[in-house]
């Protein structure tokens, strides 16, 4: 932890980054090299969170969308952590680099008297290493059951993890205000740092006497860092300290502040545990596979007995069939067989016919044997009577065949009459379809008739419903002309109601008349001098201290004492007149027609708009819109400079910044600057449009809407005071730009190159006032800073003018600004080894 005055080099000496240089690397960069380079990537992770705390509020520098992270405190171990933040795991240097550099853009910084890059939060890297350690574990159990935890484990060890917690805090400095000149935001957050340095302060003394109570929840700061003082921690203090005289009182007490850190004794403590996560990661990365390969071997299962059941139903319906086949061919056989059977009966009858008749042939031939010679010459003779029958037979063959012929003949003369007749059938198939025809074509003829009797009686109810809209009409036209007759009665009332109005508001105006000569009356309580309402901008707050610096002597303090009493009891006055008028009224006033009501009533909104607390009022309650009405509609000098001094006094809020610039507030104030010539009202636009140009957000609107333009056109009025403001308001612009490029969401050519800004800022970059020349060198230091400015530097000898700054600035910050732009921006680091 890193403790001291603010500027005196605490972020340098922890988070430095060393990007060129790894010998200029702060303990964060070197404390985690020391840590990957002592860690097994087999048995060890690093796990890192970066986190602010910003005005009593706990930030993510790693996800800015993380703004308010509560704590959390183990009720039994006590420990402390943040559950809300972003936690990454760290590979090597390099992504913890890229992590830092993230972290480190998104840390609130901002430029004091003190520090140009004052740090506005407590900065804490929490880095956690866990690893795992190798060791049997006996449970010292031994029990019979099936399932118990020896059972369970099988022998196999439990896995024991290690755990350490590294915290690196880089606390904002304290600061004295007189010192720092904050005001406003920076202001606020300056109570909030010294209110958590005091707690932390608390707790150490409480610590160092061993007192029962330490009040560690005074604080958040405390509840984070409880462990790290006389918990089990090892904790390192670093004490930064200022080398001036003047900060003697400061070094004092941040070195009694370490002596009495000293005395804390704190036990160093190992944290060991089961790592129960690992082992029932294990198991339940064992029980899914065992249960994918149940499910696998299930599904093998499912899909085997699918295709045995598959292959089943072919089998039985296979076997069904060739079992139909079967039968069917069975009955066919049996069928063919009785049929066989039947024919071989028949067929055996028949040739046992046949046997008998040949045995009684042979017993006819054998008894005809014996007389064949007796035989013979009858066989001859019925030779001879054959061969006359065989004669007899042709020519009956002869007779049949002419028979056949003359048949066949008649037979094809009937089939030629049948074929004539099924022609003539034809024919009159033929004459009855086209009679089907036109009898087809007479009955759509008839249909269209029809139709033409359906749209006659269509048309007839058209009609009807045509005379019935006629009289509905003539019914809603009476009705028309008893509801004018109502209108006029109600317009009558309205007018009677128009006359008691008239004469309300008559009333009105006389109250309001009152209200001014009681506002008259009052007006010798309000400061008469034009310049003597509060600007509560920073540039005021510069000029009473350039002078107390200047003339360091006891009249100008005294000088400066008699003037913040002056202002004090002008508050009191205009808050008794704000109590007693009220606050609607007096805005009212600044719609008066008499010039001196109106200049009276803005230099009373003037100076309430100077207090915080009023501010918030006056946007809700219409006085922005008023005072940008009266810039736009006043032409008296008078009017718009202490009109542009109160809105430069609203436009020190963020919230109302953003309202200036959608009301047209910045096109009215270079309006204002562009048609005056008045030193004060100049001074007064540029103040307010210096305030804006510290709004990230509204830049580019503000350079379109012709801000930056009106800026540099009110150089023309030499006057000191103008051109200082006018400086101030380039380095907020610059100073925006260059923060949106580190932390990424800006690139581009800066956009005050288009308007001549870069030139007006090298030729008056060696002016006589010590606080323009100052805003001048700011401002070039961060153009430098993009890269996309080189070429508009080297055309423009803007590379001379940054090097003598780093080498001749009257600060030394700026001179460390200029040095760090030009090792940076490589292209002017090359044009300035070619030059020199």
């Amino acid at each position: 932890m890193a403790y001291g005055q603010t500027g005196t080099g605490k972020t340098y000496t922890l988070g430095k980054l060393g990007k060129d240089d790894a010998a200029g690397r702060g303990i964060m960069l070197r404390a985690l090299e020391d840590i990957i380079g002592n860690i097994s990537t087999s048995s060890d992770t690093i796990e890192v969170s970066y986190f602010q705390l910003y005005k009593e509020s706990i930030q993510d520098l790693l996800a800015t969308e993380k703004t308010n992270i509560h704590i959390n405190e183990d009720p039994k171990t006590g420990e402390v952590s943040l559950p809300g933040a972003t936690v990454v795991k760290i590979q090597d240097l390099d992504n913890f680099l890229q992590l830092l550099q993230v972290g480190e853009g998104n840390r609130h910084a901002a430029n004091t008297k003190m520090n140009t890059e004052s740090s506005r939060s407590h900065a804490i890297l929490m880095v956690h290493i866990r690893r795992a350690v190798n060791e049997k574990v006996n449970f010292g159990i031994n029990s019979p059951e099936k399932g118990s935890r020896s059972d369970l484990f099988d022998g196999k060890d439990i896995p024991i993890v290690r755990k350490g917690k590294l915290l690196i805090v880089d606390l904002a400095g304290s600061e004295r205000i007189d010192k720092s000149g904050s005001e406003g935001l920076l202001l606020e957050e300056a109570k909030f740092i010294n209110l958590s340095l005091s707690s932390l302060g608390k707790c150490i003394n409480a610590l160092a006497e061993n007192s029962p109570h330490i009040p560690t929840r005074d604080s958040k700061l405390t509840r984070l860092l409880c462990d790290s003082f006389g918990g089990t921690a090892r904790t390192s203090l670093i004490i930064t300290i200022g080398p001036s005289a003047r900060h003697h009182a400061e070094t004092a007490s941040t070195i009694m502040f370490g002596q009495r850190a000293m005395r804390i004794v704190n036990t160093v403590k190992v944290k060991e545990e089961f790592d129960y996560e690992s082992l029932c990661r294990k198991l339940e990365n064992q029980v899914d596979n065992l249960t994918a390969d149940i499910e696998r071997q299930q599904k093998l299962r499912d899909d085997d007995k699918y295709e045995l059941e598959k292959q089943l139903r072919e089998c039985q319906e296979n076997f069904a069939e060739a079992n139909k086949i079967l039968v069917t061919r069975s009955e066919q056989h049996q069928l063919e067989k009785a049929t066989y059977q039947k024919v071989l009966a028949d067929t055996t009858q028949m040739y046992e016919k046949k046997i008998a008749e040949l045995i009684k042939q042979i017993e006819d031939e054998h008894a005809r044997s014996e007389s064949v010679e007796e035989q013979l010459d009858l066989m001859k003779k019925l030779l001879s009577e054959n061969q006359k029958s065989i004669q007899n037979h042709q020519m009956e063959s002869s007779r049949h065949q002419n028979a056949l012929v003359d048949t066949t003949q008649i037979y094809e003369k009937k089939i030629a009459e049948l074929v004539k007749q099924l022609q003539d059938e034809h024919a009159r198939f033929e004459v009855a379809e086209e009679q089907l025809d036109l009898a087809k074509r007479l009955l759509t003829d008839h249909q269209k008739t029809m139709q033409g009797q359906k749209e006659i009686d269509e048309l007839e109810l058209k009609f009807q419903e045509m005379y019935q809209l006629q009289e509905n009409t003539l019914h809603k036209l009476q009705l028309l002309k008893s509801e004018n007759k109502d209108l006029l009665e109600e317009k009558a009332t309205l007018n009677e109601k128009l006359d008691s109005v008239s004469q309300r508001l008559s009333e009105e105006e006389k109250q309001r008349k009152a209200i001014e000569n009681e506002l008259v009356k009052l007006k010798r309580a309000v400061p008469e001098n034009d310049n003597d309402f509060e600007d509560k901008t920073s540039y005021a707050k510069e000029d009473i201290n350039k002078q107390s610096s200047e003339f360091g002597n006891r009249t100008g303090s005294y000088r400066s004492n008699q003037l913040r009493g002056t202002l004090s009891g002008q508050r009191a006055t205009i808050a008794k007149i704000c109590e007693e008028v009220g606050l609607q009224k007096i805005l009212q006033l600044l719609a008066s027609e008499d010039s001196d009501i109106q200049i009276h009533a803005v230099k009373v909104v003037a100076n309430l708009a100077a207090e915080d607390i009023n501010q918030k009022r006056i946007v809700d309650e219409g006085g922005l819109d008023a005072l940008l009405m009266l810039l736009h509609s006043s032409e008296n000098t008078t009017i718009l400079r202490v009109v542009s001094g109160a809105i430069a006094n609203l436009a020190m809020n963020e919230q109302n910044q953003g309202l200036i610039i959608d009301k047209r507030g910045a096109q009215l104030l270079a309006k204002t600057a562009s048609k005056t010539d008045d030193p004060q009202t100049l001074r007064m636009v540029a103040g307010a449009l210096a305030n804006l140009c510290g709004n990230e957000k509204l830049l580019l609107l503000l350079k379109e809407d012709g801000g930056v333009k009106a800026l540099l056109g009110m150089v023309r009025s030499g006057s000191s005071d103008v051109i200082a403001q006018v400086a101030r308001g380039l380095a907020n612009f610059a100073k925006c730009e260059s923060r949106g490029i580190i932390q990424g969401h800006r690139t581009g050519r800066s956009l005050l190159m288009d308007d001549g800004s870069l030139a007006w800022l090298i030729a008056n970059s060696n002016t006589a006032s010590a606080s323009t020349r100052r805003h001048i060198e700011l401002a070039l230091c961060h153009l430098a800073q993009n890269e996309d400015n080189a070429n508009d530097f080297i055309s423009g000898g803007g590379v001379k003018v940054l090097f003598g700054i780093s080498e001749e600035s009257s600060r030394e910050d700026i001179r460390n600004l200029a040095k760090k732009s030009l090792r940076l921006n490589s292209s002017l680091q090359a044009e300035m080894h070619m030059q020199w």
